[in-house]
């Protein structure tokens, strides 16, 4: 069986483990219940009993033991893994063990052990970095420049290449230009330049400038274009895009007498750095005219996708310095040369942004023209939800139709179901004329699509078609603890035996859960999100249950989020169990209760603000489970007559954002403009309301100027439908009646 609670035993003539029964010390793992492994003497016990807790145990235990601190004993459990465990175990503690002695500077170790690795791997890139990397840091250089060359013989590089930690290119150029230097080979000099000249910026150029600069016979080998090349990437590396983009406006300087010189800056290896430079460094009024220069100097001499990423530049500087027209003008030239995706895609994206920012019913005309064009249509979703905000606050419901028609087929539903409900709420409130075709034909588009969840419910309530949606299948989340693995009945050894097609992800769906076994919940929820896309939907829905379990709400709702992105439809029960739980019960009930809310409400405000995290502070400073601001919370406390109330404590967040909430549901009189009071403060919300308080709920919702704040109370309309339906048998139809009134 491959289960996250029961690995295959590895010896069957014993039961117990370093004197323990075999189902006592996994069960003593997995709840991470580790002194007594971490007590042991490892002078007196045989490592290899490691073995009998199941595939990968050893990997996972030199894991524990190096957390606690115990090092050697980790490495030789490390080792233990690497002789007897199969894949992808050994690899790992192949990969752990190199980086541990690479680390400790244990450069001969690390050779030997890399080298009998690839007797086993063959020409494993990684594996065969490692020994390159031994040998420079332990100035080998004859032995490296040897090193690299049959690297390059029997596995050529690209500059896109990466191994590990490793971008194989750009790192050998840097150890060969080193090794070239320090042996005075004849092309030290074409090997250093070749660096700069041939890959884009990284910490590799930071790294050989400094050593450059501190031998101080290098540099001044260079001419003055070489080095001013050198210098400008040496400064985009470092984070100095102020002084790399006065360097690259030097090269365009000097490149303007130079066809020749300025069609080089305009290639693959230098142009993307020129750009990044120029566009972030800061002085657009002399960036601009620098990048016009160059552009009037290679016309006609390099490809049209050339000329369109200059003249994107050039409108991406024009807009930062706040020149509107020349941008657009920029950006459309820039449209009319490349045709390629995802660059005319990122140009479309800056074209349409002005638009909306200016113009938008001049955005609906583009959206006309170019929307069939999109490569990406996601890259678009932010900017279409705020041109409807723009055309709602401008009762253009002319220009909303004609966006829709423009959207159908070229942009996901989700983004078109938008325009849809809007429409047809607008139409219903007898400010817009009817559609060439029923609303309900739209509006049942809306609700069949989950891209986006909020226009799905909205759409359903609209065709009073919202009982039972949320209802799914399945029922209450299995506790794997209790139930048994929600993964396949597939052993990984056994399978990669078979050759089957399925044997690698079976291997990795193991090599995951084996870290879930072992109690490290957190590497394996790292673990989790970085093979996310290789890992079926129950293997992450089961991780998610158990990290649930230990009370970390907010890991656990990550890895849901992933489950729910990918599968656009709703959630069977199972999953939206783990997606809304009723967490912090006792407190929630308490408070609930004390300031007369619903609880769907306040359980989905809670999730939506912290994903029920007691200790996580926002980017702006808001705390705990309810993200009250400090002085928000000092407000409510002296009303509640509460003393240095912590923000941490679950009962006292909970009862602080409790209060405020309801202060302003009476202040407002409105649960909509007391979650938006909630999010964005009163006094917005009081001149939002003067403004656009007219227009029905629906629609004054998407007149909401801020994406976040109106996005804040779609996900809670979602959130509370969902808890509404799970936990009280509430209707969808209810909650919005809650939020919004009569649709």
């Amino acid at each position: 069986m491959l289960a996250v609670l029961a690995l295959t035993p590895g010896c069957a003539e014993s039961a117990d483990v370093w004197g323990y029964d075999v189902e006592l010390a996994r069960t003593k793992l997995r709840e991470r219940r580790y002194e007594p492994f971490l007590s042991l003497d490892f002078s007196e016990i045989d490592t290899s009993e490691a073995q009998r807790l199941g595939d990968g145990s050893a990997y996972y235990l030199a894991l524990i033991f190096e957390r606690a601190g115990l090092q050697q004993e980790s490495l030789r459990l490390l080792q233990q893994s690497w002789t007897a465990d199969p894949e992808p175990w050994r690899r790992r503690s192949l990969i752990a063990l190199l980086e541990r002695q690479l680390a400790a500077e244990h450069y001969q170790d690390t050779l030997l052990l890399s080298r009998q690795a690839l007797e086993h791997y063959g020409e494993d890139s990684e594996i065969a970095f490692y020994s390159l990397e031994a040998l420079y840091r332990a100035a080998s250089y004859a032995d490296l420049l040897a090193g690299i060359e049959a690297r390059e013989t029997a596995a050529p590089v690209s500059p896109a290449d990466e191994a590990g930690r490793w971008i194989p290119g750009i790192d050998i150029a840097l150890w060969h230009a080193v090794a070239a230097y320090r042996l005075q080979k004849p092309d030290w000099i074409d090997r250093f330049y070749a660096v700069f000249s041939d890959y884009p910026a990284t910490a590799h150029h930071a790294r050989l400038f400094l050593f450059a600069r501190n031998q101080g016979d290098i540099l001044p080998r260079f001419d003055r274009r070489q080095r001013l090349l050198i210098e400008a990437r040496y400064h985009l590396a470092d984070g100095r895009s102020d002084q790399s983009a006065r360097l690259f406006r030097t090269l365009i300087d000097d490149a303007a007498a130079d066809a020749e010189q300025a069609v080089e800056l305009t290639g693959s290896a230098l142009l993307p750095d020129l750009g990044r430079a120029l566009t972030a460094g800061g002085d657009w009024r002399l960036s601009a005219p620098a990048i016009e220069k160059l552009l009037n100097v290679v016309a006609g001499r390099v490809s049209r996708e050339q000329l369109a990423r200059l003249y994107e530049y050039l409108g991406r500087v024009q807009r930062s310095g706040g020149n509107r027209a020349a941008a657009l003008s920029s950006f459309r030239r820039a449209l009319e040369l490349d045709n390629r995706g995802a660059d005319r895609d990122r140009v479309a994206w800056y074209v349409l942004q002005l638009l909306i920012s200016g113009e938008p019913a001049a955005a609906v005309g583009f959206l006309e023209t170019h929307a069939g064009g999109f490569h990406g249509p996601s890259r678009f979703n932010g900017l279409l939800d705020e041109l409807a905000s723009q055309l709602v606050r401008r009762r253009d419901w002319s220009a909303l139709q004609r966006a829709e028609r423009a959207l159908d087929g070229n942009v996901d539903e989700g983004s078109l179901a938008q325009y849809a409900v809007i429409n047809a709420a607008a139409a219903r409130a007898g400010l817009a004329a009817a559609r060439d075709r029923d609303d309900e034909h739209y509006l049942r588009r809306a609700r069949e699509q989950w891209h986006n969840p909020y226009y799905a419910l909205v759409a359903a309530v609209l065709l009073d078609a919202a009982r039972g949606m949320l209802d799914g299948h399945g029922g209450p989340p299995v506790n794997p603890a209790v139930e048994g693995s929600l993964l396949p009945d597939a052993d990984a050894a056994q399978a990669a035996q078979r050759g089957d097609d399925q044997a690698a992800d079976c291997a990795l769906a193991a090599y995951v859960a084996g870290y879930f076994a072992h109690g490290l919940l957190v590497e394996g929820y790292l673990a989790a999100r970085l093979y996310e896309a290789d890992l079926p939907d129950r293997a992450l829905v089961e991780y998610a249950a158990i990290i649930a379990e230990s009370g970390n709400y907010l890991d656990s709702l990550r890895l849901m989020d992933v489950v729910v992105r990918r599968s656009s439809r709703v959630p069977p029960r199972e999953w939206a169990y783990l997606m809304y739980p009723r967490a912090f019960a006792q407190e929630m009930a308490a408070v609930i209760q004390a300031e007369r809310l619903e609880p769907e409400l306040f359980y989905a405000l809670v999730r939506e603000e912290s994903y029920f995290s007691a200790d996580i502070s926002s980017h702006v400073g808001a705390i705990g489970l309810a993200q009250l601001m400090p002085a928000t919370a000092a407000e409510v406390a002296r009303a509640m007559r509460l003393e240095n109330p912590d923000l941490i404590d679950p009962q006292t967040n909970l009862s602080l954002g409790a209060r405020y909430l309801r202060a302003q549901i009476d202040r407002f009189g409105s649960l909509q403009d007391a979650l938006l009071a909630y999010n964005a403060g009163p006094t917005r919300v009081r001149r939002w309301r003067a403004q656009n308080g007219t227009l029905p709920p629906l629609l004054y919702q998407e007149a909401v100027p801020f994406h976040e704040t109106r996005h804040y109370v779609r996900k809670i309309l979602v959130s509370a439908a969902f808890y509404g339906r799970l936990y009280g048998g509430v209707e969808p139809d209810t909650v919005f009646m809650q939020l919004f009134g009569e649709p």
